[in-house]
């Protein structure tokens, strides 16, 4: 209880850092844009970029393509998360099934996905599904990578001390090595939060006839460049919100009582 009081001035400390770090990046872009030494076709001007953003916040289209991207992430980010988490516990479950996919999984964990995208596009086509899956399957390598890892490290000790009280078999997996494995695991859900995020916006950039990161890559094409980086900003604004979202979610109920 007495470590609760010296939370608050940590929190608002890195607040503050964070407020500073934004004013300083707005600041100097005005400041760019006054002297006039960056070209407005690569750092167009703020107060432009913001009045485009509030014209497309009162446009139809603009939340109807807000809606498709946040779609997007939370159906391939959920997908993810069952399929990791499942074939991580299940591969954890014997030593030689970890010993056989743990380089496999680590692989597809560091392996460039984006460069199979077009596979994507074959499979399902430009609409919807095709971004989900990409989703899904760059979100799904950490997850499940991290369940395993996590489950299989479990020391020993733990699941004797659950045999000499009497634990079954499903209470062993539930209270013991999952509440041993959980920060590995959230850590796991954790990046694939992340990766299910940026791997649909590139999905959109890349091949799409929908959603934020398509209207960005739209207006770019047709040099309306403060149009798309009032996208852009919309975009960073909704990604922010959405992981703020998931990642409260997947907080450790112990970090929540020390918050």
């Amino acid at each position: 209880m007495r470590a609760a009081p010296a939370a608050g001035p940590r929190r608002s400390i890195v607040w503050g850092l964070r407020i500073l770090f934004l004013v300083v990046v707005f600041g100097g872009w005005a400041l760019a844009n006054a002297t006039g030494s960056i070209s407005p076709i690569i750092l167009p001007q703020l107060s432009a970029v913001l009045v485009q953003s509030v014209e497309l916040l009162g446009e139809a289209d603009v939340w109807i393509a807000l809606a498709i991207t946040a779609f997007e992430m939370i159906v391939g980010f959920g997908i993810a998360a069952v399929a990791g988490l499942l074939v991580g516990f299940v591969l954890s479950r014997k030593p030689l099934r970890s010993a056989i996919f743990e380089k496999l999984l680590a692989w597809g964990y560091i392996f460039p996905i984006s460069l199979v995208y077009p596979l994507f596009l074959i499979w399902a086509g430009v609409g919807l599904p095709s971004k989900i899956l990409f989703a899904a399957a760059s979100a799904f390598f950490p997850i499940a990578y991290n369940t395993m890892r996590g489950l299989s490290a479990v020391p020993a000790r733990y699941l004797k001390v659950g045999q000499a009280f009497g634990a079954s078999a499903q209470a062993t997996d539930w209270h013991i090595r999952a509440g041993a494995a959980r920060p590995m695991i959230l850590s796991g859900l954790r990046l694939g939060v992340s990766m299910a995020t940026v791997s649909v916006v590139l999905a959109e950039m890349l091949g799409a006839n929908a959603g934020l990161g398509f209207m960005a890559q739209q207006a770019s094409s047709q040099f309306q460049i403060p149009q798309a980086y009032a996208v852009i900003l919309i975009l960073v604004v909704m990604t922010s919100l959405l992981l703020w979202f998931m990642e409260t979610l997947l907080r450790d109920p112990n970090e929540r009582l020390k918050k």
